[in-house]
């Protein structure tokens, strides 16, 4: 799997892992891949990696950033109680060369999103091509932050949910699959993945299918001050993370329908005619849209 992995790391992984996803990106205006990985932890278990890539919507505002793949996976593979404790990002242009020493830094709002996980002695590095390393801390790149901890004292983005700290392989198994599934076996599913939801307390989670027969989740990620990702970003931004562009052959939902800007994001790589099926609370296919 490129876009997890479990057990210490070195910087040098880390390196090549950041400079091999970059083909993954899809950036058809910028040019600019960014790559990005986190450190997590769950449940007081701290050697979960999980990686992301950018990926360019037509309307700007709908696309994703390589911090916010890394987020989505991290959110669907540990739930909303994981934790960011560490954080690498890559950025230059697509023909940057191997000795290239571009340093960039998280925007704004990947700042404030990686906030909302992370505590603000948390290190972020940037990462060149070359190896050239520059390091700050989420304090130092967002001070006064404003995050759920503020916003529902009660709620935390931090609210341990889960009974024990999962294994390599039942990540694996919340984030991709590659056999043949039938609608039940999806449904069972959609109903263990679990949204960032403290201020809607609407949960959202997708399956979508892809042309190479892979199935990806995605689940909505709310945000503090109402940046997050919608479940069908989260879910495309891993499914580009980790096999690169495909177009989505099938769709399935659990819990309401989609919004405009979920149908935005999925515009750019929707088959033509592509099912979405929504499911009610008992499992059955509620409403087929075609």
């Amino acid at each position: 799997m490129k876009i997890f992995r479990k057990g210490k790391l070195s910087a040098a992984d880390i390196l090549q892992w950041l400079a091999s996803l970059r083909g993954n990106a899809y950036v058809p205006e910028s040019g600019f891949p960014v790559t990005a990985v986190f450190r997590a932890r769950v449940q007081g278990v701290d050697d979960y990696y999980f990686a992301g890539v950018n990926v360019e919507n037509a309307d700007h505002r709908i696309s994703t950033h390589g911090e916010e793949g890394a987020i989505a996976a991290m959110v669907v593979g540990l739930g909303k109680g994981a934790e960011i404790v560490e954080g690498w990002v890559m950025g230059a242009v697509r023909t940057a060369p191997p000795e290239s020493d571009n340093l960039v830094t998280c925007c704004g709002k990947c700042r404030q999103q990686i906030a909302g996980f992370a505590a603000a002695d948390v290190k972020i590095h940037s990462v060149a091509i070359n190896g050239k390393t520059s390091s700050t801390t989420v304090g130092a790149f967002l001070p006064d932050v404003f995050t759920f901890r503020q916003f529902l004292a009660d709620a935390p983005a931090t609210k341990k949910t889960a009974t024990s700290a999962p294994s390599a392989a039942e990540v694996e198994n919340r984030l991709l699959r590659q056999a043949k599934l039938t609608e039940q076996e999806i449904f069972a599913w959609l109903q263990k993945i679990e949204s960032v939801d403290y201020a809607s307390k609407v949960p959202q989670a997708i399956v979508m299918q892809l042309d190479n027969g892979a199935y990806v989740a995605g689940a909505k990620v709310e945000e503090a001050a109402f940046n997050g990702m919608n479940a069908a970003q989260c879910a495309l931004a891993i499914a580009i993370s980790e096999f690169g562009h495909h177009k989505i052959t099938g769709l399935w939902v659990y819990s309401g329908t989609l919004t405009l800007s979920a149908l935005q994001a999925l515009s750019s790589a929707a088959k033509q005619d592509m099912p979405i099926l929504l499911f009610d609370i008992g499992g059955k296919v509620a409403q087929e849209l075609i």
